[in-house]
């Protein structure tokens, strides 16, 4: 089938998924609801077809530009509030990552670079094309941002409620 008949429908299942878990009010239901469609569409048809292959491109400026369009030059007043904690948080994290990367690593569960990328803090779709671009397993590497992603997605409220009081 041609790569760009496979994207359209993917995009169609997409669309579809992300509307039904909007409208269900499900948190980040548009982009859990789209993932889920999408990998429920492909288990159903047990099949994996290709895509254009400057899709991912599209689909990075796409995420760029969003994430750009949330900056506000006011932003850069809180910088001096938030750098303590923006860099700490960060090492913190990456730190994490690197020492779980290294036991998943040494217990035989996934070589070093999936290891790495797959308990890196950072956004899906970046670490995803990161993952791609270094030959990592990104299969492996999917499954873990998607399962913290949705888990995330899923506890915060519940975590922000009680937090909150």
């Amino acid at each position: 089938m041609n790569s760009f008949v496979n994207l359209f429908i993917y995009l169609c299942v997409g669309t579809l998924g992300g509307y039904l878990a909007s409208r269900l009010k499900l948190p980040a239901g548009t982009l859990i609801g789209a993932m889920l469609a999408v990998v429920s569409f492909k288990l159903l048809v047990q099949k994996s077809w290709q895509i254009p292959s400057g899709y991912g491109f599209i689909v990075q400026v796409l995420v760029g530009v969003a994430v750009g369009c949330t900056f506000y030059p006011d932003m850069v007043k809180s910088l001096p509030k938030i750098v303590l904690p923006l860099i700490g948080s960060t090492v913190v994290l990456v730190l994490t990552g690197v020492l779980l990367s290294l036991f998943f690593a040494r217990m035989g569960f996934m070589e070093i670079s999936t290891a790495y990328l797959s308990t890196s803090p950072g956004a899906m779709s970046g670490i995803i094309w990161l993952a791609i671009e270094n030959q990592s397993d990104a299969p492996v590497v999917v499954s873990f941002h998607f399962f913290r992603v949705v888990f995330v997605i899923l506890t915060a409220p519940v975590i922000l409620k009680y937090l909150s009081h």
